[in-house]
């Protein structure tokens, strides 16, 4: 049985009283929101012995680029090693710490020049865009190398095909490696196939040893996390009228990949199968499929006598299962400790009593924070967790010995959580019955029975994506609720993560019925007495645009105004490309399809605010212009360009400030939402 074994010190310390929203809450300021977070990205090498984290400077004239920080976890009292980015125009947006005091970063830095079709790039002129690039560096931070690039391979390389390659070569690390003290296991971009190789690396020497080459059709699956090899293999197999997945699976370690029939899926009919987890005492795979199912369940597998588990191993009855957390004690190796799935966040379901335990009692000491457990020693007695929520942007944590809680840092401490509204999943009824889940974010203050007022309903982009509850990056949930709305997300047709049957519902259907699912959640808030029918707005991002530019163009809109971030107003624009492939026409490219209302522009009746990046390629500024020039003399319309801004997060916060500003300035005047 899992304890909750700290409530009391938790409470003794102050950290388990619940923060009420009050009816005085504030609009938070544009500047705290845009703010680059005091502390984030905390992330622990292996051997708990060094923590990095990005931090906003506090010091110093450049406050709007983040440092990265290394600790001595032995010795906290220490001050970090701190180093900032290197040049004017580039920045750190991530760390992932890896072993012996290394640490992956990523930095950008703005790249305008020809890209002939590369990384989303125009195929003729120049492009504005961000490049990225991975490196690896130590706790020292005064050497920063680049084994994601195979420098030798780029001899006689014309220069347009190296800059395309530098664009594509974004590495990762796939496995930190248990099993040996020196070696990672990293992804990249081979400069001779073009193809994607794992390779192992060696952080003290640099030296590189290719262990898989994707080819054709054939891709790696699933890396042993002890020792990096590889033990699961995924084919591409085109038939005459459908296009399959076949998986091929090694038997027992060091072996041949075998294929194996009964995990072979339909990759047309939109099935998935993924291998997460191989277990060294009993041999078996651990499978998250949909194959037989709506939502993804867990089963086992048996390469010996090729079968699934009668059963799935976990399985939630309104959830698709996400994957599994399994432990890196060296003693008990690739343990189950728990399942996760996707609800309101990525929940987990706790099979291991000991660390199920200590994460039950910090959220029941911490109501209504989500606990991510970042670190946890073999012994369980020094534990680096976070916790968060839709109030609280992150605050960092040591326990040690199971009773002493030390703070590292909070992300924004200068945010007053009641300023801030509380999220919670609802389901309401499309038109045509269909049960559509949502997440509901209150206005901060906002109590039972209080009168009506007003609401956004905010699509999210993708549109094969899905919402999460949880502080938001954006900015946005904490700048709407913190100025009187309530926020509606609706998980409309089309949405991933939500069951097959969601998923697919929503083909073909972009700009109609999709479109209605959103219309039918301004009709829930305004018939559960949270919203007033004459002060609701919509406001997307990417896809989410489209379905604001959609509204602009609907008759009898339920909206007073419409806010559309980076969209596009053609459906042909949902997903440019799907359909340079047989593949890519069959499985996406109707799937993907809708309305193209651009075309219904002289329809536009309520006042439109578009806002776009200038360095955004995935969907670029001129569609959000073509847009304004089609409607604007037929409604208020506006168009706001941000300098530099690409189409996905991380943002500057200069870039933050100035869409922010665009859109409370919107929503006060043209919408009258004051």
């Amino acid at each position: 049985m899992m304890k909750p074994i700290l409530t009391s010190l938790l409470f003794a310390c102050g950290l388990a009283a619940p923060i009420v929203g009050l009816a005085s809450a504030d609009p938070i300021p544009i500047d705290d929101l845009a703010r680059l977070p005091a502390i984030e990205n905390v992330t622990v090498t292996t051997d708990g012995k060094t923590m990095f984290a990005l931090l906003g400077p506090s010091t110093g004239n450049d406050q709007d680029r983040a440092v990265v920080a290394a600790w001595d976890l032995g010795d906290l009292s220490k001050a970090p090693v701190i180093a900032g980015p290197d040049g004017s125009d580039s920045e750190f947006i991530y760390l992932q710490a890896l072993k012996n005091g290394y640490v992956l970063t990523a930095v950008r830095r703005p790249f305008t020049g020809s890209l002939r079709g590369c990384s989303e790039g125009k195929s003729t002129g120049s492009t504005r865009t961000w490049v990225v690039k991975t490196l690896i560096t130590d706790k020292t931070f005064k050497k920063f190398d680049e084994p994601f690039i195979d420098m030798g391979s780029m001899r006689g390389m014309s220069k347009n095909t190296e800059t395309c390659l530098r664009m594509e070569a974004r590495g990762s690390v796939v496995s930190r490696m248990a099993g040996d003290p020196d070696t990672v296991l990293i992804s990249r971009l081979s400069a001779k196939s073009f193809e994607t190789e794992l390779a192992r690396l060696n952080l003290k020497d640099s030296k590189v040893d290719v262990v898989y080459q994707n080819s054709g059709t054939r891709s790696a699956g699933y890396a042993d996390p002890w020792d990096g090899e590889v033990m699961s293999e995924a084919d591409f197999d085109e038939t005459s009228d459908t296009f399959y997945q076949d998986t091929y699976l090694k038997v027992e370690k060091g072996g041949s990949l075998e294929k194996q029939d009964a995990l072979r899926i339909d990759l047309v009919d939109r099935r998935k199968l993924d291998v997460i987890h191989w277990d060294r005492t009993s041999g078996l795979y651990y499978i998250l499929t949909n194959k037989m199912s709506d939502k993804a369940q867990i089963y086992t597998y048996d390469p010996k006598t090729k079968k699934l588990s009668d059963e799935p191993v976990f399985a939630h009855p309104d959830f698709d299962a996400a994957g599994m957390i399994t432990s890196t004690v060296p003693a008990e190796f690739g343990k189950v400790l728990g399942f996760t799935y996707y609800a309101d966040i990525v929940r987990t379901t706790w099979v291991d009593p000991e660390l199920g335990g200590i994460v039950l009692g910090l959220e029941q000491a911490m109501p209504g924070e989500n606990i991510n457990v970042i670190y946890a020693s073999d012994d369980r007695n020094q534990i680096i967790f976070e916790a968060s929520s839709v109030k609280n942007a992150g605050r960092y944590y040591v326990l040690g010995d199971r009773k002493n809680l030390q703070s590292l840092g909070a992300a924004r401490p200068w945010i007053d959580p009641a300023d801030i509204g509380d999220t919670k999943l609802v389901y309401y009824d499309a038109r045509d019955g269909r049960k559509t889940p949502a997440l509901l974010t209150t206005p901060a203050g906002w109590k039972e029975g209080d009168a009506p007022g007003k609401a956004i309903v905010l699509p999210h982009g993708g549109p094969w994506a899905r919402d999460f509850g949880g502080w938001d990056a954006s900015g946005w949930m904490p700048f709407l609720t913190s100025r009187g709305f309530a926020v509606l997300q609706p998980q409309y047709r089309g949405s991933t993560d939500w069951g097959l049957d969601q998923w697919r519902a929503g083909d073909g259907q972009y700009g109609y019925k999709a479109q209605d699912d959103l219309e039918d959640g301004a009709a829930w808030l305004v018939s559960t007495g949270l919203a007033k029918a004459d002060r609701m707005a919509i406001f997307g991002y990417s896809y989410g645009g489209y379905a604001a530019m959609a509204a602009t163009t609907r008759t009898n809109s339920p909206f007073q105004c419409a806010i559309a971030g980076a969209g596009y107003a053609e459906s042909a624009k949902i997903n440019v490309g799907v359909d340079r492939s047989r593949f890519g026409r069959m499985a996406y490219a109707s799937a993907l399809s809708g309305k193209d209302v651009i075309r219904d522009a002289d329809q536009a009746s309520i006042p439109v605010l578009i806002f776009h990046g200038d360095r955004d390629v995935r969907v670029p500024n001129t569609f959000g212009e073509a847009f304004y020039n089609a409607v604007k003399g037929h409604t208020k319309a506006k168009y706001v360009s941000i300098p530099d801004q690409p189409h996905s997060l991380p943002w500057t916060p200069d870039q933050q400030r100035q869409s922010l500003k665009a859109i409370e300035d919107f929503l006060y005047g043209e919408c009258g939402l004051k």
